[in-house]
């Protein structure tokens, strides 16, 4: 989605103090550094245009510095915006906790604005609320993005820690967004029900991907809203909403909460912003302006709440700050001078000449080349006029972070100063995709993700007699069948659902955690080669596992798993779930797996389903979108049921977001998506080097920390634990075996007490998963995972000897420490 934060700032991009220039100032004094001359004549037009303005709207109050951005210079404009200085000035006066809310909120009150000041046409406005209402979405959106930073690390950089955003991102967490979205629901659900309203008060409502069954609890599915009745019903999904009702009364509502998290079944940010987008341009048009803002009060739930909400509640719906050129319509398209600084600001962006830079700079440079390709087209049919603003001030900011990474290199690497320049570029680089996101989706322009699948597994040739010839790959094209779910939690349980009766199910040692509890918890086999797993029905497969929680981990052949499953000639027909998050759907080892499996594929003996996570390595570690999608391989004679239980079973994927993930994975990113995924596992095995020579697994060297077993050479993660010796020394059980449970609990203490806090002056930071740009660590119970980015070796170092520097302190402590004292 577009951030459009700068909206108050000045001319197209060019800042101006937001709470300093008053109605007679030049907006943007600055302007002619941005190359557009001002003369004495036009400032004095804009100076008594401004004084009309305000003496028109001499009923609204209006302050002195209530004035502060024009979209562009000229003679006759309208006026548009409400007066955000005001209320804007409520927030952010409340507490610390809500300081770095003032981007979001600045263009959040400018955007809603801009529609209320429509209401008054009123049929022209329906008829064109389609739009707007990706716009406000867009906004609401913007408060969700950056949500996977903690709240302690949330202030540095001025990371937003809107109050849309709950603690922790996650599957299982309520973020405000979701819980504003059920809050819309839940109103449409009692006008439904009108005089039996009260009926609802004994449930909990929960926007969903799709009906989930609880143990315990009679489901109820309804297909149509018409004499809806809740009388009597313990669990009931509404489809046209896509919500799921629970009975308070029947289960802990905790306990309801972690079974849709671990499953993925939460609706996703993007149609949470969808439910209440559509919710707020429906009050807009009615005229209940007031009603389109408390749409988002269920969000704001913290101590900042109150505030945030009185400050929503001032926002007046007067024309007051924004000027545009006559004939221009801001929320429909952008003037000529922002079209010509934004075309100057992508050519100096994506200039050739970064051959010498980090590899970081580079490779995100050239996902942006290949995502808005040409400049003047991207911006067709229509660029709103913010968004405009915004994607040329986030390339100037990239330009100028280009620039000064030419002082940060060298043998005097400041680590500090480096390590935040990168985090400088990862925000501003999640600020271009989030406009290329939306702006895809408003001008019409969509990549099928089914093609974009089927172009990277089938149509990429690779070493031959390693990969897919062009016959086999065209033969293949005919069993494969693309699906697509908010998460890939979700997808993996879609499959499980559309799989009824397959009760033998086993998974390869040292996957996701959370996939056994999606099956009922099947067996475990080490290695695939064993004998046991021809037996069985479903097999699950991580090539690369990345359950970090276990102390040892190795890496499983897939194509060995499908000669052992079909050396037997049984004709027994199975189901192989490949988890290929960690791969690239183009690599070699794809393929090679794809060669192996296609003689059982038509024979009708195999379903073979390549599951990815699109929050990964897919988005080269911008992480806006929630999807998960799959890649599925079977005869269609042979798996009917299969086929028809997973179309019944589909979830609602937000179009914008299948879009931006398939443009992703379209060709032209084909080459650098591989460099990034390169770059991570080269930045791996390097670090996990460095850590080894120091405090390797099972060494006897006075630190509190030693490097757990992965023997996979392309994996993207290195975890490492306590040793027993300092928990038996930390205990006084010198020579028993301490619990999981203790060394979880230890584990967990340590990790926020001394190991965080070694890291706060980096950008490291405490994230729940994998594929940034910039190294993260994750506490795994017993373990803590280190996930790197794409740093350079002279950082990586920097961390390693964080780590083991911690670990050193941490055993000396204990050593002078009274026996007493260390329990």
């Amino acid at each position: 989605m577009p951030g459009m934060s700068n909206l108050s700032g000045g001319i197209a991009g060019c800042r101006s103090p937001r709470n300093e220039s008053s109605p007679t100032e030049s907006p943007c004094g600055a302007s002619s550094a941005q190359g557009l001359q001002r003369d004495h004549a036009w400032m004095a037009e804009l100076d008594q245009l401004l004084a009309t303005i305000l003496a028109r709207n001499n009923s609204v109050p209006v302050p002195a510095n209530a004035v502060s951005f024009a979209i562009a210079p000229a003679p006759t404009a309208a006026l548009l915006h409400s007066n955000i200085h005001e209320s804007f000035g409520v927030v952010e006066s409340a507490t610390d906790h809500a300081k770095a809310f003032r981007n979001w909120f600045h263009s959040f009150a400018n955007t809603l604005s801009l529609l209320g000041s429509r209401a008054g046409n009123v049929q022209g406005f329906q008829i064109a609320s389609p739009r707007y209402q990706k716009l406000l979405k867009a906004e609401l959106m913007r408060g969700q993005l950056q949500a996977t930073y903690s709240r302690n690390d949330a202030d540095r950089l001025e990371r937003s820690r809107s109050p849309l955003v709950r603690e922790g991102y996650g599957r299982a967490v309520r973020t405000g967004l979701w819980m504003a979205a059920a809050e819309v629901r839940t109103e449409q659900i009692r006008k439904l029900l009108g005089e039996s309203s009260d009926e609802l008060n004994k449930f909990v409502v929960y926007p969903v991907s799709r009906a989930f069954e609880y143990p315990g609890l009679t489901l109820t599915l309804l297909s149509s809203l018409d004499a809806l009745d809740l009388a009597g019903l313990e669990s009931v999904y509404i489809e046209p909403l896509r919500i799921q009702l629970i009975l308070k009364t029947k289960v802990t509502l905790p306990v309801i909460d972690g079974h849709f998290g671990r499953r993925g079944l939460r609706a996703s940010p993007s149609e949470c912003a969808e439910i209440c987008a559509e919710a707020m341009v429906r009050k807009i048009c009615e005229g209940d302006i007031p009603g389109a803002l408390e749409s988002l009060n269920a969000a704001f739930h913290d101590e900042a709440a109150e505030a945030v909400k009185s400050g929503l509640s001032k926002t007046q719906w007067a024309p007051n700050t924004l000027i545009v050129p006559k004939g221009v319509d801001p929320l429909m398209g952008s003037s000529i001078e922002q079209t010509q600084l934004l075309k100057a600001a992508y050519e100096k962006c994506v200039a050739p000449g970064t051959e010498g830079l980090p590899f970081f700079l580079r490779q995100n440079i050239q996902v942006v080349r290949n995502l808005i390709g040409d400049i003047q087209k991207f911006g067709r049919p229509s660029m709103p006029a913010m968004v405009c603003a915004d994607l040329t001030e986030a390339l100037q900011t990239v330009s100028e972070l280009v620039f000064q990474a030419g002082f940060m290199s060298g043998p005097r690497l400041n680590p500090q100063a480096s390590s935040l320049h990168m985090e400088r570029l990862y925000q501003a680089m999640q600020e271009i995709h989030r406009i290329i996101h939306f702006q895809n989706d408003w001008a019409g322009r969509t990549t099928r993700l089914d093609d974009a699948v089927a172009s990277l597994l089938l149509g990429i040739s690779v070493v031959t007699g390693v990969g897919l010839s062009r016959g086999e790959a065209c033969a293949l094209q005919e069993f494969l069948a693309v699906e697509r779910a908010p998460h890939a939690l979700a997808m993996l349980d879609q499959t499980h659902a559309s799989l009824p009766g397959q009760n033998s199910v086993a998974y390869l040692a040292g996957g996701y955690y959370e996939t056994p509890g999606l099956f009922n918890e099947p067996a475990s086999y080490p290695f695939v080669t064993h004998p046991d797993l021809i037996e069985k029905d479903l097999i699950i497969i991580e090539p690369h596992p990345n359950n970090a929680a276990e102390p040892s981990v190795q890496p499983h052949d897939p194509v060995e798993l499908i000669k052992h499953l079909f050396s037997d000639g049984v004709d027994h027909r199975r189901t192989v779930v490949m988890d290929v998050t960690l791969n690239h759907l183009g690599e070699e080892q794809i393929s090679a797996a794809l060669k192996a499996a296609k003689p059982h594929i038509e024979s009708g003996r195999l379903n073979l389903i390549l599951l990815q996570s699109g929050t990964k390595f897919v988005q080269n570690g911008m992480d806006l979108v929630n999807i998960g999608f799959a890649a599925v391989f079977n005869h269609k004679e042979h798996w009917v049921d299969f086929r028809t239980n997973m179309a019944r079973n589909r979830m609602h994927v937000p179009n914008d977001d299948e879009g931006y993930i398939a443009h992703l994975l379209s060709t032209e990113n084909h080459a650098s998506s591989l460099a990034y995924l390169a770059r991570v596992r080269k930045n791996t095995a390097t670090l996990r080097a460095t850590l080894e020579e120091k405090i390797a697994w099972g060494h006897e060297t006075e630190n509190a920390y030693e490097i757990c077993i992965n023997s996979d050479a392309k994996t993207v993660y290195i975890s490492f634990r306590l040793t027993q010796a300092y928990l038996a020394k930390k205990l006084r059980i010198e020579g028993a075996m301490v619990s999981p449970e203790e060394r979880a609990r230890i584990n967990a203490q340590l990790y926020e007490t001394r190991l965080c806090p070694a890291f706060r002056d980096l950008a490291v930071v405490d994230r729940s998963s994998f594929g940034f740009n910039i190294t993260n660590f994750g506490e795994c119970g017993e373990t803590v995972r280190i996930t790197p980015g794409v740093e350079e070796h002279a950082l990586l170092k920097e961390y390693a000897m964080r780590i083991i520097n911690t670990g050193a302190l941490l055993y000396s402590e204990l050593e002078s420490m009274p026996a007493v004292e260390r329990l």
